[in-house]
């Protein structure tokens, strides 16, 4: 049985995700974006703390939904899901969907000049 060799690599630190993450959000394009997405980041974040702090791995949650674990990995890696998979899905951690539609505001004044 021959011996390996152990080496020793040497990695840059990175960057901490936060700092790179407020460079980022400087450049007020990246921001708008960003803030467009932040009721699906929110809904995704809501998703795996209710799943951790009910102990489930994905694929216990996944056996209780009735579904596959890669459909919970995709769930929670951001993929849309319909109203049907989120329902099972918190059926699944004992927990409600509340779905809102809540007007913008330059729409409803369109609106409401179209009823006049």
């Amino acid at each position: 049985m021959s011996e390996q060799k152990v080496t020793e690599h040497t990695y840059r630190p990175s960057v901490p995700w936060r700092k790179s993450l407020e460079k980022h959000l400087e450049n007020p394009e990246v921001r708008a974006e960003y803030e467009a997405l932040e009721g699906e980041y929110a809904l995704i974040r809501q998703l795996i703390d209710l799943r951790l702090e009910r102990g489930l791995s994905q694929r216990q949650l996944a056996k209780r939904a009735g579904m596959q674990q890669p459909v919970i990995a995709r769930l929670e890696g951001g993929k849309t899901a319909s109203l049907r998979t989120l329902k099972r899905v918190a059926d699944a951690l004992d927990a409600d969907v509340r779905v809102t539609l809540i007007p913008r505001q330059a729409s409803s004044a369109r609106a409401s000049k179209r009823h006049v």
